[in-house]
């Protein structure tokens, strides 16, 4: 029993450090700021930039039904993680050196690589999805997930906010700066300087593309240490299906338990209306620079505030879904959910000196939403899942929303709708957040727990 408790407390702390490493993965390369700025920067075209708002959710969601086929079976997951996440770091690596070698020279070339490893990155990431999971709802009792995830991105967020002061920095002017901050903004930039000179064999200065290449290569190490942490979880062995099931059979796995289960209906429809009500979220970016007129330095200043708000809002969330359940934390993220719409919509009509603020404040709020939402999401996902059929039960869900992954291009498409700008795009949202809520609210409190080891560690 000593041993059992000692593996738990080792495997939370492991699985914790994965955690923050990877949320400081997300900021460095953030989809909702870094990442849209980049390609319209890069191609102008507001179809890329919503076809890039896709490709993270869409690359993720695909593989998984596959996965959980393979993965069901096998008492052991960690292999399948070390696949998933050896080509995800490879593939991040790849974005990188296109960025550094092909420049502004062809960008539109540059943006078909980008959107290349960007989905090979994401369909990797799907691919180590199900077994994190799984190894995760293992490790973690049932009543400290909430707990668990609030944490993972309450520690998280500690970095990102400096995260968010770097890439102030980096796609910033240092002149702007005094003091310490300047100081640290200019020795950033010279050890960029010298990193990516080193590399191509390029004497360059940090404008664009490479400062955006510095950012790539921050998340890409990011990852990496992430990767290696989770190596140190000690994977528990519950019990699997002794055999793998044809893959026909499988397949009736995933509409058995929409016909059986009302509350993974639910669910999953919550989740469809969740993706549309975000299909504007990657062009409050191209808004603001285009019609607003801020500039691309205060990117760095949005992810500050999404993490600092996201951080505060922790303290919350890990307690709300302790406290009161799971159900309660995605009941009140969908409460939030039409805010940062609205106000997008509504700053056009504010004076020049309050447009900033809105989209402060589209941020904080967006933080806020976005680790409670990640913290019930994840928690309420494995607790409703049955646990000899948790990576089917999952894997089923996220292949059948991959369609509604491709909200945001959808959105980019509606652009080039003519009379149909950013404000109708904004209005639809709010409109589509008011019906998820009403959705959420339909939700049940269900927790299934983990079964009893029946093998021990070698």
């Amino acid at each position: 029993m000593s041993k059992q408790v000692g593996d738990q407390r080792r495997n939370f702390r492991f699985a914790l450090l994965q955690g923050i490493f990877m949320r400081i993965n997300l900021a460095f390369a953030d989809s909702a700021t870094v990442l849209p700025a980049f390609i319209h920067k890069l191609s102008g075209s507001d179809f890329l930039v919503g076809l890039t708002g896709s490709m993270m959710t869409a690359g993720w969601m695909w593989p998984q039904l596959l996965m959980s086929n393979l993965l069901e079976h096998r008492p052991r997951k960690m292999p399948f993680y070390v696949l998933g996440m050896s080509v995800r770091v490879l593939a991040w690596l790849a974005i990188f050196f296109c960025t550094i070698t092909i420049g502004e020279r062809n960008p539109m070339l540059l943006a078909a690589c980008f959107l290349g490893f960007y989905f090979l990155s994401s369909s990797a990431m799907g691919v180590s999805t199900l077994p994190y999971m799984d190894i995760v709802s293992k490790s973690i009792e049932p009543q400290r997930r909430a707990g668990f995830f609030s944490l993972r991105q309450l520690y998280g967020g500690f970095f990102a906010i400096w995260v968010g002061f770097l890439v102030r920095a980096v796609l910033g002017n240092e002149d702007e700066f005094t003091g310490i901050l300047g100081s640290i903004t200019q020795i950033f930039k010279t050890f960029t300087m010298y990193f990516i000179g080193s590399i191509c064999n390029l004497q360059t200065d940090l404008g664009f593309p490479h400062n955006y290449a510095f950012l790539f290569i921050c998340s890409v190490t990011a990852a990496f240490l992430s990767f290696v942490s989770f190596l140190g979880v000690r994977e528990p062995i519950h019990p699997v299906h002794p055999t793998r099931q044809p893959i026909s059979q499988h397949l009736k796995q995933g509409p058995h338990f929409l016909r059986t289960d009302p509350n993974y209906r639910r669910f999953i429809l919550f989740r469809v209306f969740g993706h549309f009500s975000g299909m504007a979220s990657p062009f409050y970016i191209p808004y603001a620079l285009n019609e607003l007129g801020l500039s691309e330095a205060t990117i760095g200043f949005f992810i500050v505030c999404s993490a600092l708000s996201g951080v505060i809002s922790n303290t919350i969330w890990g307690y709300v879904g302790e406290k009161y359940g799971v159900r309660w934390l995605l009941i009140i993220t969908a409460g939030l959910m039409g805010i940062p719409p609205a106000i997008a919509f509504s700053s056009g009509a504010l004076p020049v000196s309050l447009q900033m603020p809105a989209f402060l404040l589209i941020f904080i709020v967006g933080g806020i939403l976005g680790n409670g939402m990640m913290v019930g999401f994840m928690a309420y996902m494995l607790n409703i899942a049955p646990p000899r059929n948790r990576p089917t039960y999952i894997g089923f869900m996220n292949t059948l929303l991959m369609p509604v992954s491709f909200a945001p291009m959808l959105g980019g498409l509606l652009l080039y709708v003519p009379h149909v700008g950013y404000r109708w795009l904004f209005a639809i949202s709010i409109g589509i957040s008011i019906a998820g809520f009403r959705i959420a609210t339909g939700l049940q409190e269900i927790m299934h727990a983990n079964e009893v080891e029946t093998e021990t560690e070698a």
